[in-house]
């Protein structure tokens, strides 16, 4: 499943200036590509190459973390409700912002971390994203607040050593206490940090930064380059496109991102195994119809021999059911026999149902397997659409002053 991770520059692209070339990190099987000292490539957005999926990157000095304490609602009231709580923390008007939550245990008074960043650049290199027909499916920070999981102990706080703009070098440290960024000629770091993260945290740094990372703790860092860094973002907890940043098409990246992460080879025995039960299905039904029309076909055959015997007169056979029908229909008559649906057989159902002692039926006439029974009076009628139409094998219908009774067609 082939990513693209693009590192969002300070500054957003400006109206009538050249194209903005931004980092970014390309790979066609979601493994961390291996460029020279892991740094990435650059492009304007409409020459990237194209990606299953899409994720942005903030550098460390574009995200603040700061603490709130959030009442437990939803929606839209959350960001007033992050602007209301966190007022005197910002140092900048909170429309100019942009804010974001990271997920925290559901906890009462629970301390939330929200991240903050510049709302306008960031609006306007979604924009010009969504101009180059990138769907973007998140926006990661390279670095977060360490949060301990329900029934953790202990919270792994570290820390990476880059060297800045200036080549000054600098170090991100991420502790459950927030997330910040100090010169390594601090003056009281050490305190600060304390003398267990001193000699335990884990700690990466860049190439560039690595031997001076080791020489400032006095000990072994790992290398971590920045394609490897970028692509550990990609498992950030926090989704920073959060409130009116919100991509519209929502529901649909939703869909996307589970039919992508389906093809990740973490899946491929799923899908294997889906194939697998759909071929058996497959196969499985047409056997199943394969039979049915067999025994179908045998069926129309048992039918076609019975009316050949039983009327050898018949040459062509077209619906062996209907011709045995009307043959045994014929011999009946011709028989002087009474059938279903002949005169006798309706007038024996109206006789069990009319009342006694009500005069003989005013006006009666049969023709083609229907009866007809006028001149009735309304309560008459009325009283013999009832007590007929409980009999199922009987159709009834009121035609004026008249009912109209018949078999109905399966019962015939």
């Amino acid at each position: 499943m082939s990513t693209l991770l693009i590192l969002l520059p300070a500054s957003p692209p400006q109206n009538g200036a050249a194209p903005l070339d931004y980092e970014f990190w390309f790979s066609h099987d979601a493994q961390a590509p291996a460029h020279a000292h892991g740094r990435g490539q650059r492009a304007a957005l409409d020459a990237m190459p194209h990606a299953d999926r899409v994720m942005l990157l903030l550098r460390d000095d574009q995200v603040s973390w700061l603490p709130a304490q959030l009442p437990k609602i939803k929606g839209a009231k959350l960001r007033a409700a992050i602007v209301g709580v966190m007022e005197d923390q910002l140092l900048e008007d909170a429309d100019r912002l942009h804010f974001a939550l990271m997920p925290t245990p559901d906890a009462e008074g629970q301390s939330h971390w929200v991240a903050v960043t510049a709302r306008e650049p960031l609006r306007e290199h979604l924009q010009a994203m969504a101009a180059a027909g990138l769907l973007i499916e998140a926006l990661r920070p390279l670095s977060w607040p360490q949060i301990a999981k329900p029934g953790d102990e202990d919270v792994e706080e570290g820390g990476h050593v880059y060297a800045g703009s200036d080549d000054r070098p600098r170090l991100r440290v991420s502790r459950a206490d927030g997330v910040a960024t100090f010169p390594l000629d601090s003056g009281g770091l050490r305190g600060w940090l304390g003398e267990d993260w001193w000699t335990a945290a884990p700690v990466t740094a860049s190439p560039a930064a690595s031997a001076v990372a080791e020489q400032w703790l006095g000990r072994k860092v790992r290398v971590l380059n920045d394609a490897e860094r970028v692509w550990a973002a990609r498992e950030a907890p926090v989704n920073l496109l959060q409130f009116d940043l919100t991509p519209r098409q929502r529901g649909w990246q939703r869909v996307h991102q589970a039919w992508q992460t389906l093809q990740s080879p973490t899946w491929r025995p799923f899908r294997w195994g889906v194939i697998g039960l759909i071929a058996v299905q497959v196969i499985g039904l047409n056997a199943m119809a394969w039979q049915q029309g067999r025994a179908i076909d045998a069926r129309k055959t048992e039918q076609e021999t019975l009316l050949r015997q039983a009327f050898p007169q018949i040459r062509v056979v077209r619906d062996a059911r209907a011709q045995m029908l009307r043959e045994t229909e014929t011999l009946r008559g011709g028989a002087g026999q009474v059938g279903p649906g002949d005169l006798e057989d309706l007038l024996g159902a109206v006789a069990r149902v009319w009342p006694q002692g009500e005069p003989p039926l005013p006006n009666v006439r049969f023709e083609q397997g229907r009866l007809t029974l006028a001149g009735l009076t309304q309560p008459q009628r009325a009283q013999l659409r009832d007590r007929l139409g409980q009999d199922p094998a009987l159709r009834v219908s009121e035609e004026g002053d008249a009912l109209q009774l018949s078999l109905r067609p399966d019962n015939r």
